[in-house]
């Protein structure tokens, strides 16, 4: 039995006067891979920073596991996100970069580095802890950025177009290891892309974004 982990009812968000999203409405279940699929400027990353407490919307609400979280500060919503820039912290090396988060809530020594000693096998990145991010590839970075998202465990993990800066074969190659981490940790993954390909390839269902609308369906068997 399917359990409904994210709303989002009636959401409006607009930018110096031009709407961007017109009244979005969006049900996310529980460890669901879902893709946003749209062109540049449809709304995608807008919904997006909307969910991850980034963005204020116009009017509407966003529930996670039936709390209504649209005034609550995004440190306190238990979502996480992976960027297509990666954000890793240029001076930091693997291991701190993937335990900040753990660093900040103060967790004892030992526990953060066996956490990220886990979170690099899971993303086939064990042996790389004392490297810094200038030494990686654009492909290490990113199973980094994953890794350091991952670390907290997040009810929802938010991908704004997180292959986007790489290249076409690596970002297929890239593609599976998504599905295979989502499926490995049972999270809820909520994708986004302006690739029909790829969210054919990875998502159990795509909702199609147009000019700040969406249109709901699951890809083909």
């Amino acid at each position: 039995m399917s359990e409904t982990i994210l709303e989002l009812h009636g959401i409006y968000k607009s930018f110096d006067g031009t709407p961007v999203l017109k009244g979005i409405g969006l049900q996310v279940e529980r460890g669901e891979f879902i893709t946003l699929l749209g062109s540049s400027g449809c709304g995608k990353t807008t919904t997006l920073r909307i969910i991850a407490g980034l963005e204020a919307p116009d009017q509407g609400r966003v529930l996670l596991e039936g709390k209504d979280m649209t005034d609550v500060e995004p440190n306190k919503r238990d979502v996480n996100t992976v960027f297509q820039s990666y954000a890793l912290f240029p001076h930091m090396n693997v291991e701190q970069n993937v335990g900040y988060a753990l660093k900040l809530r103060k967790r004892p020594k030992g526990e953060i580095k066996e956490e990220v000693k886990k979170m690099l096998e899971l993303v086939q990145l064990s042996g790389f802890e004392k490297r810094k991010p200038a030494e990686l590839s654009g492909g290490q970075k990113q199973r980094v950025a994953i890794a350091r998202s991952l670390i907290n465990r997040p009810k929802i993990l938010l991908l704004d177009e997180p292959l986007g800066a790489l290249a076409l074969p690596l970002r297929r190659q890239m593609q599976p290891e998504l599905t295979r981490l989502q499926t490995k940790l049972g999270l809820t993954f909520l994708y986004i892309t302006p690739h029909q390909a790829a969210a054919l390839k990875l998502s159990d269902r795509i909702t199609v974004k147009r000019a700040g609308q969406s249109d709901p369906h699951r890809p083909p068997p």
